[in-house]
């Protein structure tokens, strides 16, 4: 039996200092903790800061997965290869990272669209130069997530690949998972969360109405090397305590992670 592997992001609450969520993730149990993008809870971009994190997270036995990088069509080259940079440092082998506005007229596609394919080739030789994959994430269906997903299909490319968000893509759900289906194969990350209402979202599994069995099912047909990443937060939850709620996480991570890889898990 392959060792179960779950992560969880330090957005769960940023009011928690990286210090103290560390051990707190590891005593419940996960394997590997993502990074958020927001860098005043955690500057993965400074040096130091990253050489004091990494030496935390050899003591506590805890690996990263992923790190949430800014939006593409703001990133700058510069910038972009400071993120990869921050990456490689910290054993990190996915960046993640949205690729344009939340949400954005139809009349922008086109224009956005030709911007990104010029961008990606720039991801594709910085990920390749750094060995590391960039995962374009879905966001509000319609155009903005419409643009990721013909950047996805309309470019060949072995360093950029998808990240499915499925509390973003059951916006006004419950919907048909038929983005990720399509995508499945250039999949290299999932932010896994669930969804109740408008803005009452990003909660844990099982909590919301996200159709769990059927969105297992598709991903039990992508590359499954990556760990389960639970991109959960304390905000809309009734448990208000850190150490229990991540204990809560990853009780349903592990019968997420159990559905997907069809095993029963220790």
């Amino acid at each position: 039996m392959n060792k179960i592997k779950l992560s969880i992001s330090t957005c769960f609450n940023y009011g928690v200092s990286i210090e103290e969520q560390i051990p707190l993730i590891t005593e419940a149990g996960f394997t590997h903790v993502s990074l958020g993008q927001n860098l005043q809870h955690f500057d993965y971009l400074s040096a130091d800061k990253r050489q004091q994190l990494s030496r935390l997270l050899d003591q506590f036995n805890l690996n990263i997965d992923t790190i949430h990088g800014p939006q593409a069509d703001k990133t700058d080259l510069v910038k972009l290869a400071n993120v990869a940079q921050s990456a490689v440092d910290l054993h990190a082998p996915v960046v993640v990272m949205h690729a344009g506005p939340f949400e954005f007229g139809e009349n922008e596609l086109t224009t956005r669209l030709a911007q990104l394919k010029e961008k990606i080739l720039n991801m594709q030789d910085i990920g390749h130069r750094r060995g590391i994959i960039f995962a374009l994430e879905n966001v509000l269906p319609g155009p903005a997530t419409e643009l990721v997903r013909r950047a996805i299909i309309e470019t060949d490319s072995s360093h950029v690949g998808f990240c499915y968000d499925s509390s973003h893509d059951q916006i006004e759900g419950p919907r048909p998972f038929t983005l990720v289906s399509e995508l499945r194969n250039r999949l290299v990350a999932v932010h896994l969360s669930d969804r109740v209402k408008e803005f009452v979202d990003h909660v844990i599994p099982g909590d919301g109405f996200i159709r769990w069995d059927e969105l297992c099912a598709v991903l039990r047909t992508s590359p499954k090397g990556f760990p389960l990443l639970l991109e959960v937060m304390m905000v809309n939850s009734v448990e208000k305590d850190p150490s229990k709620f991540l204990q809560l996480a990853f009780i349903s991570g592990k019968r997420l992670y159990s559905q997907i890889h069809d095993q029963v898990t220790e």
